[in-house]
Parts: structure tokens; sequence; C-alpha cells
């Protein structure tokens, strides 16, 4: 704001001020929406490629332990009781 003499142009150099300020106050604002609005959309589309991703990962980790047990069925079993047995273990020590 330009140093002014009080007088007749001090007012209308004043009501320009806050004018101008308002609109660059109304620009930010708009600013901010639109970039918070892109960020969301940034932050949900990158949610859901982690999501398709561990969809994807956790769907082939399956086939591959299916065609594991399928290739081992007796090592497979042994395994399962192995990890029955420890599991009952710890539950009884809790007790």
């Amino acid at each position: 704001m330009a140093d002014t003499i009080p007088g007749d142009d001090a007012p209308s150099t004043l009501d320009a001020d806050i004018a101008t300020l308002k609109d660059d106050v109304a620009r930010l604002t708009d600013t901010l929406q639109t970039l918070l609005a892109d960020s969301t959309a940034a932050a949900r589309n990158a949610a859901r490629e982690g999501v398709d991703t561990a969809k994807e990962t956790v769907s082939n980790a399956a086939e591959d332990l299916s065609e594991t047990i399928v290739e081992n069925p007796l090592t497979s079993v042994l395994i399962a009781l192995g990890v029955g047995y420890v599991v009952g273990a710890l539950g009884r020590s809790r007790r």
C-alpha cells in the first residue's frame, strides 16, 4: 500500500487494496482446492494400484502353494502336522 497523506484519495486507495486482497485470497483458495483435489485423486489411484498389486501377489502365492502341495503331498502333510503341533503347544503353555 502506498504511503498517502490522509485526504480524499485515502479511502479509495484503501478500498482498492482491500478489493485486491479479496481477489488474491479467492485465487489462493481456488488454487488450494485444486491442489487438494489433485492430491486426493493421486492418493486414491496409488491406493488402488497397491491393492491390485497385493491381490495379484496373494493370488500368485496361493497358486504356487497349491502346485507345491500337489507335487509334494507327504511333505505338505508333515509340515501341516508340525505347524499344528507348535501352535497347539503354544496354546497350552499360555493357560
